[in-house]
């Protein structure tokens, strides 16, 4: 409950956060690289909204107690099990009395133009929209199947546990995907890579550099052993001039440029997935928001400028940017329905508490 009201969560598994052919790899420590496919036990992750008010959405983990937000009347509240507690007990909370973790202004930095022009990921024929048929093409369920790639300094940051860096990516995703479902896309999760020995690419200040960088290697190394839609790269360097994510402007489906970097600098996985949905924006056409750029939930996502306060929603220019893209791009890579998996359930969660 909070301020002594009731306070019920009404809660669907989100069951597309996994592609059904979904692998990880990590590296020994002589550098062999170790492929698994296991299964996916990560039954905690669930959209919803408080019961009886529509307007209002959640978005929560609950794998030990429940951790995550939930929105009522435009108020963000955070919510997380009390330590030393059964596991039943919880904190609810205004997002805003959060402590700020560094209130240095943070920006973006978008790549208008990556190089070389390539060929789309999956080599089909253009498709031209007609004009009549926009509107319906533009509400078409699409699926950007996502291969994410953990660095060093992350890595050891979760103590070197895989398990730890996959319950963080799942969470993250979690939140992007809460973002996406407005636009009618679905981000599944098809690769999970841990540069567990060393990175596999210098890393280093420049954000342009290191993102040039990883979109050469998954170019010429990546694609070769995993087809994916789209990598990211999370990464714990600390990059020059405040950038906290960069990524190709119209890079989705491009086998050279369908690619972001992303700093987890956040203790609140909410604010790195607010960034990871910000990159992958660039990468589907849409530019930094102008003054001029409207959302009824604000701060915009694509706002230049990333605050404290997570983001609300997309823009009317960032909609018209992804209408454009969708439209005069090649985008027949997010246009295919992977077969997903469902995420198993396993006993811990049949106690039949009410959520």
């Amino acid at each position: 409950e909070y301020m002594g009201e009731p306070v019920i969560l009404n809660l669907e598994k989100n069951k597309r956060l996994f592609s059904k052919d979904y692998t990880e790899t990590h590296y020994s420590p002589d550098g062999r690289e170790i492929t698994t496919s296991p299964p996916v036990q990560d039954h905690c992750y669930y959209h919803g909204h408080i019961q009886n008010d529509a307007d209002s959405n959640a978005v929560i983990k609950a794998c030990d107690g429940l951790n995550g937000y939930f929105k009522n009347n435009g108020e963000m509240y955070i919510i997380e099990p009390l330590k030393l507690s059964d596991g039943e007990a919880h904190a609810v909370f205004k997002y805003e009395s959060l402590e700020k973790e560094d209130e240095t202004p943070k920006t973006c930095g978008v790549i208008h133009y990556f190089g070389e022009s390539d060929e789309p990921i999956k080599k089909t024929s253009k498709l031209f929209v007609n004009p009549e048929k926009e509107e319906e093409y533009f509400g078409i369920e699409k699926y950007i199947e996502l291969y994410m790639v953990i660095d060093n300094l992350v890595y050891r940051k979760y103590s070197r546990s895989i398990g730890k860096v996959r319950m963080r990516i799942s969470e993250i995703l979690n939140y992007v995907n809460s973002y996406y479902q407005a636009l009618d896309i679905y981000v599944l999760l098809v690769g999970l890579e841990v540069w567990s020995d060393e990175d596999k690419i210098l890393i280093n200040g420049s954000s342009i550099d290191s993102a040039k960088s990883f979109a050469k290697w998954r170019y010429s190394d990546l694609l070769k052993r995993k087809m994916n839609d789209n990598a990211q790269l999370l990464t714990g360097i600390h990059f020059d001039d405040g950038v906290l994510g960069i990524a190709p402007l119209n890079g989705m489906c491009r086998n050279s440029a369908s690619v972001g970097v992303i700093q987890d600098n956040s203790f609140q996985a909410i604010l790195t997935a607010a960034v990871m949905t910000h990159e992958l924006g660039h990468n589907l056409g849409m530019d930094h928001d102008a003054d001029s750029c409207t959302c009824s939930k604000g701060p915009c996502i694509m706002k230049a400028a990333l605050e404290f306060n997570p983001p609300g929603e997309f823009s009317d220019c960032s909609y018209r940017d992804y209408q454009n893209f969708i439209t005069t791009q090649d985008v027949q890579c997010i246009l295919n329905n992977p077969l997903t998996t469902d995420i198993v359930p396993t006993a811990i969660c049949g106690n039949g508490r009410r959520m």
